[in-house]
């Protein structure tokens, strides 16, 4: 049992799959609850989540390391009053717990409520849910991003997934550990976020996505978004979102196209997962935020995600060319 330093201690599952996710601000593997807290400990957890409240405790004497100690649980309740995770130390209980912040997330809707007050000022956003591509709007660095996106799209019962991302902040970038797991409903996945970067330094963008923001600075019509082939909806915007666009995260990107080119983005969608590596759709027309059209050319490519396997590609880049100057059609 390691004294003297907080353990954020993920609840998303049944008692049985409770699992360490830091030790400090040092993530871990979903440790083994069972091997890193003692059976005689636990129970000091296990007040916490039944009572949705902190207890604070005694420890009695004993030939161990934590003998006599005070123990503290705080326990982290996520959006609707369920509790994600504890925050477990034994030791000098008067230490500040760490940055933390319970989610939820609903697969069907794209809908993510994050409680970010657990993290601090610097991550108030001045909302606290965000849709579909949105949630990845402040996220300078994020490899994992189309693996959590594929794990929770499949919702298999029992599922979990664990990551670090880098976000922007007015304090600077900021490494934050993502921990998700769904439970009886496998659409509905309860997470939590914690802030690692004094263990994990944030990263900055990679080469290749430095490498595309060249390309889009430097072609100012130019707009990039990754779609999901299963049912054509914006998973992130790589480029900035396309201006005059009637579109939000909980936009249903079916409303978007103009009725009379729906058929030709069902084609185009086909050919992907068909194996066409390039397809084109010229003069698509998109709804425009002044209730008219948007008219643009679009050029789409299959990404590769998963095993090198023949399965139908689960995601594309959209590559979308305003023609200059922006005009709307009637």
């Amino acid at each position: 049992m390691t004294v003297g330093e907080w353990l954020l201690i993920e609840t998303l599952g049944r008692p049985d799959t409770w699992s360490v996710l830091t030790v400090g601000t040092a993530p871990r593997q979903w440790k083994s609850l069972a091997r890193t807290v003692p059976a005689r400990l636990q129970s000091v957890v296990t007040a916490a989540v039944e009572g949705r409240a902190p207890v604070d405790r005694e420890l009695p004497r004993s030939r161990h390391t934590w003998s006599q100690q005070r123990a503290r649980a705080l326990p982290l309740l996520g959006p609707g009053g369920t509790v994600h995770g504890v925050l477990f130390r034994v030791g000098d209980t008067r230490a500040a717990p760490p940055p933390v912040a319970p989610f939820l997330m609903d697969a069907r809707t794209r809908r993510t409520e994050v409680l970010w007050q657990g993290l601090g000022p610097a991550f108030d956003r001045g909302r606290s849910v965000w849709v579909g591509a949105e949630s990845f709007e402040h996220m300078e660095r994020f490899d994992g991003a189309l693996d959590l996106v594929a794990t929770v799209s499949r919702a298999e019962p029992g599922a979990r997934w664990l990551g670090t991302c880098t976000v922007r902040t007015p304090a600077g970038l900021r490494t934050l550990l993502i921990a998700t797991r769904n439970g009886d409903d496998p659409q509905c996945w309860r997470g939590l976020l914690a802030d690692v970067t004094d263990s994990v330094p944030a990263q900055g963008k990679s080469f290749e996505a430095a490498t595309v923001d060249t390309l889009v600075s430097t072609n100012p019509g130019l707009h990039l978004a990754v779609v999901d082939t299963a049912r054509i909806r914006v998973i992130r915007w790589i480029s900035a979102p396309l201006p005059g666009l009637r579109w939000t995260g909980a936009t249903d990107e079916r409303t978007l196209p103009h009725p009379a080119d729906r058929p030709r983005i069902l084609a185009a969608r086909t050919a992907i997962l068909a194996g066409t590596q390039f397809h084109t759709i010229p003069a698509l027309r998109l709804a425009s935020t002044t209730g008219d059209w948007l008219t643009i050319d679009v050029e789409i490519s299959p990404l590769p995600y998963g095993p090198p396997d023949n399965t139908p590609p689960q995601f594309a880049l959209v590559r979308i060319t305003l023609p200059a100057p922006l005009t709307p059609t009637p």
